[in-house]
């Protein structure tokens, strides 16, 4: 289950995406520009109606605005060729002029949207590729408590929903922001009385904001997790279809799904109506403070203390006053959405890799491959040890065994050596460095692990072979995959070793990928190459050739083999014997038959075993 508790407020997420907007300074320059023209466009047209009706309809003109009536009648003099063009062509001048205006607005707002959307697109882009590029670097524990399909719904849904927040959010507030200062200056101008009329609403619709604003954030944080849940639902689900029908659980399966998206419905259905309802309520408010100033200034006008060309431009100023209130409450919803998103992003982003590399890391010039267990302990929860006291080396050209029972501690001293984890007591040696003391890039560059789940990418059979080492000749690719008797079974494909790969390996045997596994790793051309069970789904003859290969590709390496098969480890140079966490046991494959009780009585388990078949 994910947290409920909320790490950031909402200023604070709106402060970091402020930091991604500002990698694009230009883009940034260009949309504040674009936000500059367009108040001028909104300003202009109002004051154009108090022109025209107080000099040309109404016939009551004011001092102030006897520049722009000299401007039109210079316009309808040009139109006509007279100096006194009359009342008609000047209308008709400032017809044109507001079409102009019209026209620009239209033009500025269209450029307006256009860069804020690839603003959008540019922070989704860099907020994926932080996300990812830090997934990178968190610990296998995070991988192994975590959920495949919740990660994919913050990369892509939670990461999707930013552009709400660039265009509706930082944007878009701080363009309503300008916006609704210069328009408040111009209602000031036109009427102070009425302007303070208007101000009055400004209280209730904080307290309305604030009032709907927890709401809200909780509504929308509900939805998201459960968008996150019913993405990781169908993973799980489509990746367990084969057992699904081996089982017949296909109605199970469907019912389960059915709970998950029902929730998610409801979910998704209450937050769009709270959001609604804000957006209803600010309305209201909104078309009252409306009738409130037709109603004073229509009062004010009658009186004489008003002309109603200022009455016009001042309500036509009041709607676009209100308007990014409106559009705030229209978007608030979505907008929590997105700050949902963002928090749920960054829970990731900011969560400190369980292993670091040093401050100043190693990187030797040459690594030879020795391997060395110090006295090494580990526990994956505190008090309860999976590791203990283990001590060996490994040296080049020797290939050493870990065998042992389930539950050993084998994968463990996997993951130690990988440096997916840190060992609580003693030390992990390569070279007689510590492996913490290494950089990341020397310790992933010289050791190669060949995991018991064989895992392809999507891409090429070759994109595949040469990921380790995107470098490698065709030739070298070849060779590899002939000694580990792949290059047939490539070469049979219509495209060979540009055959694309379907998802999860689909289009190739178990056995296949194991072996495409093992030529990638050793294609990668590593000084340590561990292998976990890595022939555990071939048969004997691959298996004996698999070995005979290794010998002699691995002669300058040092190989570590991790099995619980005898037939894997038998002609091993040295044998480790897990049991309970500790080694019980060391030695070739006759002397641990004649020392160690563990050994020949797993050995003795599997040979009743194959009798048996």
């Amino acid at each position: 289950m994910e947290s409920t508790k909320r790490r950031y407020t909402d200023r604070q997420l709106v402060a970091r995406l402020l930091g991604y907007l500002t990698r694009h300074r230009a883009l940034l320059a260009a949309e504040l520009t674009l936000i500059f023209l367009k108040m001028l466009t909104v300003l202009a047209n109002p004051y154009l109606y108090k022109v025209t009706l107080d000099f040309y309809v109404v016939g009551t003109p004011t001092e102030d605005g006897s520049w722009l009536a000299d401007a039109l009648v210079r316009i309808a003099s040009a139109f006509t060729g007279s100096t006194d063009p009359g009342r008609a062509p000047i209308l008709l001048a400032a017809a044109a002029v507001y079409l102009a205006i019209a026209f620009l607005e239209w033009g500025v707002t269209a450029a307006q949207l256009y860069y804020v959307d690839k603003l959008g697109l540019l922070v989704i882009a860099d907020v994926r590729e932080d996300f990812f590029a830090h997934i990178n670097r968190l610990g296998q524990r995070f991988f192994e408590y975590g959920n495949t399909g919740r990660l994919v719904s913050r990369v892509t849904n939670d990461a999707e929903a930013l552009k709400a927040i660039m265009s509706a959010g930082v944007i878009g507030l701080l363009a309503d922001l300008i916006m609704a200062v210069a328009i408040l200056a111009m209602m000031a101008a036109l009427d102070l009385q009425l302007t303070l009329v208007a101000l009055v609403l400004a209280p209730t619709l904080a307290a309305v904001s604030r009032f709907f604003q927890r709401w809200i954030q909780e509504a929308w944080r509900a939805a998201r997790r459960n968008v996150a849940a019913l993405t990781g639902k169908v993973q799980d689900l489509m990746y367990g279809a084969k057992v699904t029908k081996a089982l017949t659980q296909e109605a199970r399966s469907l019912a389960e799904f059915d709970d998950v998206n029902q929730v998610n419905m409801e979910s998704q259905i209450k937050a769009e109506t709270v959001s609604v309802a804000f957006s209803s309520v600010v309305t209201v408010l909104s078309s009252v403070m409306a009738a409130a100033i037709w109603y004073l200034g229509g009062g004010r006008v009658l009186g004489g203390a008003q002309t109603l060309g200022r009455l016009v431009a001042f309500s036509s100023y009041a709607d676009s006053f209100f308007e990014p209130i409106q559009n705030l409450s229209t978007m608030y919803g979505e907008i929590q959405s997105a700050l949902t998103g963002a928090e749920r992003i960054f829970n990731v982003i900011d969560q400190r890799p369980e292993v670091e590399e040093a401050e100043d890391p190693l990187e030797p010039p040459e690594v030879r491959g020795e391997v060395e267990f110090r006295g090494v302990g580990f526990s994956y929860v505190e008090g309860q040890p999976v590791l203990e006291d283990i001590g060996f080396k490994a040296a080049p050209g020797e290939i050493i065994a870990i065998f042992g029972p389930t539950g050993s501690g084998k994968s463990t001293i996997i993951n130690l050596l990988g440096r997916f984890y840190d060992p609580t007591e003693g030390s992990v040696m390569l070279d007689g460095n510590d492996l913490r003391g290494l950089s990341f890039r020397t310790l992933r560059r010289n050791v190669s692990i060949v995991l018991q789940e064989p895992f392809v990418f999507a891409g090429t059979v070759e994109y595949n072979l040469k990921f380790g080492r995107p470098d490698a000749t065709d030739k070298e690719m070849r060779r590899v995959a002939g000694v580990l008797g792949i290059d047939e079974a490539i070469t049979r494909f219509p495209e060979g070793y540009k055959t694309e790969i379907h998802e999860k390996g689909g289009n190739l045997s178990y056995g296949q990928r194991q072996l495409l596994c093992l030529a990638r790793a050793i294609l990668a051309d590593p000084r340590v190459m561990v292998f976990d069970e890595a022939t555990s789904s071939v048969d004997p003859y691959t298996e004996y050739v698999i070995q005979r290969a290794l010998r002699r590709e691995m002669e300058r390496r040092t190989v570590i083999l991790v099995t619980h098969r005898v037939s894997t480890v038998r002609e091993a140079d040295r044998i480790i014997v897990l049991e309970g966490g500790r080694i019980v046991g060391e030695g070739s494959h006759e002397e641990l038959i004649e020392r160690s009780p563990t050994y020949r009585r797993l050995c003795e388990m599997q040979l009743v075993e194959i009798k048996t078949q």
